[in-house]
């Protein structure tokens, strides 16, 4: 009351009291407020903060939550899917290296045998191309469980017809399964270029390991029991589908993880019309389709590989099935390295120069000589993995990179990215193996790897490129 009755008597009196207002024709007397009056000075308290409620009490209001953050799974959990897809289908296409040789058939037969499976799935990889971005984790699950099939005929038959059948069935399944994690990788790092270019180097060494990891595996499995290296890949196979499909659930009940992903929901196909226009643009993108070439040529080097090496060194230095087998471990461990390291590498440097390295590096060590003496070999298979681990761990995410700041974001592109690599898988063991036996497997990893060195100066294509994340 005190401060009150302060502010009161501290109130200048008025200089005129008997004003006339402005639009009145009457005058108005304005008088000083008297003390016991209204004060004029208004004193708020402030309101005291509301009690906390107890911690056994719900709030009254809930809070909002977002609609992109519906519990949706955890990005690791999505690279721990793919990666064992991926894993699992590339183990099965290297686990018979030092296997099929053993059906006695002859070198050029043997060659068909590795290749009907790149051939198939080539043909099927335009149908799942134009499916593929209408779905989620679906493709993968049908490729994982027709690869599944294809293991069984292996694991109960030793017929080279039916073992051709199985083969070409494992295309199709392959086609699938690369496809769409991929695609799904890149959805779920939609916007974040940086992160999916790490997040694909990491997948991609799912299909290093299996490749590398494949041959020993069957040999060594293999003297347990003819079987005993596809049963044990059904296991792994089944274990993948399992983890995709509580993956595929959990994507189900969160909704899109991207506006890529809302066709997906939709279950929207593309036209006919549609698909040829998509697939035009992309095959005309000069930096898609250098990219593409390097994939083809390191992939034709590295199949060349499976339908020769396990007879060079069978013949050459009498190494025995699971001796070949593992002897691809050497080439293990710098693969996975090269594939790990080439996603921060890519977005430091640019994906394309590392893509670019990778091929030198892989074609020099191919055609490094003479291949009579062993520790060349184990040199030549060292820096040869290591090559291939750059070119695998980039090219994925270079696709993805343009295909997202070009193309919509289609995932076509990586069905694309299937087919060269398969055109590789076809190309090498054809025509490696009828180089191999005109002139000799030293001869033959010369034209290749030398072939491989020619076609790396393509990738300056995309020297104008923006490092990822700075388009």
């Amino acid at each position: 009351e005190d401060r009150v009755q302060k502010a009161i008597s501290c109130t200048p009196p008025l200089s005129n009291p008997q004003r006339v207002d402005q639009g009145s024709p009457y005058p108005r007397r304005y008088t000083k407020r008297k003390p016991e009056s209204q004060p004029s000075v208004v004193l708020r308290v402030p309101t005291p903060p509301p009690r906390p409620q107890p911690s056994n009490q719900m709030p009254a209001t809930a809070p909002a939550v977002p609609a992109d953050s519906k519990q949706q799974p955890s990005k690791n959990f999505s690279l721990l899917v793919v990666w064992c897809a991926l894993f699992c289908d590339y183990c099965l296409l290297t686990l018979a290296v030092p296997i099929f040789p053993q059906l006695g058939a002859s070198e050029s037969k043997t060659g068909i045998l590795f290749a009907s499976k790149a051939m198939c799935q080539v043909i099927s990889s335009p149908i799942v191309a134009r499916y593929v971005d209408s779905f989620e984790l679906e493709p993968l699950l049908l490729g994982l469980a027709i690869e599944a099939l294809s293991t069984l005929v292996f694991a109960f038959t030793q017929d080279y017809g039916w073992w051709f059948f199985a083969r070409g069935v494992s295309g199709i399944s392959s086609s699938c399964i690369i496809s769409s994690g991929f695609l799904h990788v890149q959805r779920r790092y939609s916007g974040d270029a940086e992160g999916t270019g790490v997040a694909m180097s990491f997948v991609a060494t799912g299909i290093i390991t299996g490749v590398t990891f494949g041959p020993p595996l069957g040999g060594f499995l293999y003297i347990v029991a003819p079987a005993a290296p596809f049963l044990f890949l059904i296991i792994l196979i089944g274990l993948a589908a399992l983890l995709a499909l509580k993956l595929s659930n959990a994507l189900e009940a969160a909704g899109p993880v991207s506006p890529s992903s809302e066709a997906a929901s939709s279950k929207t196909i593309d036209t006919p019309a549609e698909f040829r226009s998509k697939l035009t643009r992309l095959l005309l993108d000069p930096s898609i389709s250098v990219t593409l070439l390097a994939l083809f040529a390191a992939n034709a080097a590295i199949s060349c590989l499976e339908a020769t090496f396990g007879l060079y060194m069978q013949e050459q230095f009498g190494f025995t099935v699971p001796q070949v087998g593992l002897l691809y471990v050497v080439g293990a461990v710098p693969s996975v390295i090269g594939s790990k390291v080439a996603g921060p590498m890519g977005n430091r440097h640019g994906r394309w120069k590392i893509v670019m390295l990778g091929l030198v590096t892989q074609g020099l060590f191919y055609a490094l000589g003479p291949k009579s003496n062993l520790a060349v070999e184990v040199i030549s298979l060292v820096f040869l993995g290591l090559g291939m681990g750059l070119v695998d761990g980039c090219a994925p995410a270079l696709l993805s990179q343009r295909s997202t700041s070009h193309h919509d974001g289609t995932g076509i592109v990586y069905t694309l990215n299937t087919m060269a690599v398969q055109c590789g898988f076809i190309f090498g063991p054809i025509v490696g193996a009828s180089i191999m036996e005109a002139v000799g497997f030293e001869v033959m990893s010369a034209v290749l790897g030398l072939g491989m060195v020619a076609v790396s100066p393509a990738m300056l294509v995309n020297k104008g490129m923006p490092l990822p994340g700075g388009e």
